[in-house]
């Protein structure tokens, strides 16, 4: 096979070589766009082993077996997936045994977890000679555990078992014979029970309003912790490290020793990016308005990668259903399509969620600091498919600048240099109802127009724009009209307020450059 760079030739050398030595299991990271994809599966081709090809998602397996990769490297691979998604028990049966008799064969994460608790019975996975984590970057999160950990009291009631307390109820569900309950539901109570005898701070069971017994994992991955562990595994990914170390997925995975061959490989030249950051505070109008003119503004084709789908529906509300723009919530995990994205906007951070337990808050700062740090090199990498790559990352959150080092090495001067629209810090916050009141910095933009009007200043971009106040609100609360505010840049505004200042201290300045109408 012939390959695009050295970097994908000693990704797949490196993984090839693991194959063979086994030594312990391996942490293998490859930068965006170095193709990593069709680097594992010709390693997978040439060693002959029996493979386990994991990644998180169903949606992550349609999107593997329609790639390009499978047919250029001329490997078969057939999907193992649950009962729930074959209308006919029989087509699940028969599918089941075609992954298990097959050379590689794919499935998720979940489907790993259960395989071990039915000692190899489900689907075989651990009965492999090798297994490769692909996208395991989102192992430390693992939301499908959200709907697979759950037991329902409607599935008990169907399977007639009566809800008795937690423990015992678990225990005649994890030993019922397997025509009366779905593997699934028998995995996910004795994963259940585990924790049960052996309690940790980060999981917990309990019982949920409806009565569904639920597991509640902060470090998901760790219940993966035994296969991890295994010499003839390896985790890929383009974000494994954080600050340049494996060590916080290591823990997060309950990962001991790892295989000496562990490396993350950068491409040296790959793609090209520049940088725009908007800092403004999240959740205020400004920020809004500013979201949807970077949308508007941003070169094509646009990706949008927001953190809820309350924010992609209100930004497809006030931008409208476009070809060339996408706005997609949770964009930096299980999106793979071949669009050569021109500009990322990136409206928030994505922080970690806080994990509540109990009415506990169990996550840390730190725990949601390096997710963000993960999904932004994620989202960043969406940009850079190719090696001519040409992207502009535009983000508008003020805490992008505190996350840490999320950027890769060769773009670190990039995003050193990056444009700071909002220029600098006012030495006074000056703040009122009437100064926020939409509706009066709506009439004065219309009024003055969206046009700085201190003497040589060009800014039109409206959300760099402020309505100031020529006589100082803070002096009293009064009647506002037009005639009593103008229209400056952030800059000139705080520049403003600093000259009437020394004003009222009595010291003469010029202010022939304000036009204060």
């Amino acid at each position: 096979m012939k390959f695009r760079s050295t970097e994908q030739a000693d990704f797949a050398a490196l993984l090839g070589k693991h194959m063979a030595l086994q030594d312990a299991p391996l942490l293998l990271e490859g930068g965006t766009g170095i193709g990593k994809t069709r680097a594992y599966l010709h390693a997978v081709v040439m060693s002959g082993h029996r493979v386990a090809l994991v990644l998180p998602t169903h949606q992550l397996i349609d999107q593997l077996l329609a790639s390009a990769d499978l047919a250029a490297v001329g490997l078969d691979v057939v999907d193992f997936r649950p009962a729930a998604m074959f209308d006919k028990r029989a087509d699940y049966e028969a599918r089941r045994a075609a992954a298990q008799a097959a050379r590689v064969m794919v499935c998720t994460s979940a489907a790993v977890i259960i395989d071990q608790r039915l000692r190899g019975e489900y689907c075989g996975a651990l009965g492999r000679d090798y297994l490769v984590f692909d996208e395991a970057d989102q192992l430390p999160e693992m939301a499908a555990l959200q709907s697979d950990m759950r037991i329902t009291r409607a599935a008990l009631s169907e399977a007639g078992i009566a809800f008795t307390d937690v423990p015992d109820t678990l225990r005649r569900v994890a030993d019922a014979p397997a025509r009366v309950i779905d593997p699934e539901m028998r995995a996910a109570a004795r994963v259940m029970l585990e924790v049960l005898e052996d309690p940790q701070p980060w999981q917990r069971v309990g019982v949920e309003d409806d009565g569904t017994v639920a597991l509640s994992h902060r470090l998901p991955g760790r219940l993966l912790t035994k296969v991890a562990n295994r010499a003839g595994v390896a985790f890929v990914s383009a974000t494994l490290t954080v600050s340049e170390r494996f060590d916080n997925f290591r823990n997060v995975m309950g990962i001991g020793e790892i295989s000496r061959l562990s490396c993350a490989i950068e491409p040296r030249q790959h793609g090209h990016l520049q940088f725009q950051l908007h800092a403004l505070e999240v959740g205020t109008q400004e920020w809004f308005d500013a979201t949807v003119e970077a949308i508007e503004d941003a070169p094509r084709p646009t990706l949008v990668a927001t953190t809820s789908h309350e924010l992609t529906a209100r930004l497809l509300a006030a931008v409208g259903a476009r070809d060339d723009v996408l706005i997609k919530a949770g964009a930096w995990a299980g999106l793979d399509v071949p669009v050569p994205w021109r500009s990322i906007v990136v409206p928030t951070v994505p922080f970690g969620q806080p994990v509540v337990l109990d009415g506990e808050v169990v996550s840390s700062y730190l725990d949601a600091r390096t997710m963000a740090q993960r999904r932004l090199r994620q989202v960043i990498g969406r940009g850079l498919r190719s090696p001519d790559a040409a992207c502009t990352i535009i983000m508008l959150d003020q805490r992008a600048s505190k996350v840490g080092q999320f950027v890769p090495a060769r773009f670190l001067e990039a995003w050193g240099s990056r444009t700071e629209f909002d220029e600098g810090q006012r030495a006074e916050v000056v703040l009122s109802k009437a100064e926020r009141d939409p509706n009066l910095r709506n009439a004065a933009l219309k009024h003055y127009g969206t046009r700085c009007r201190w003497e040589g200043c060009d800014i039109t971009q409206k959300h760099l724009l402020d309505v100031h106040h020529l006589d100082p609100i803070a002096e009293g609360v009064r009647k506002t009209t037009l005639k009593d505010v103008t229209v400056l840049c952030k800059n000139h505004h705080a520049e403003a307020h600093h000259q009437l200042r020394q004003q009222a201290r009595g010291v003469s300045r010029a202010t022939s450059g304000a036009e204060l109408d």
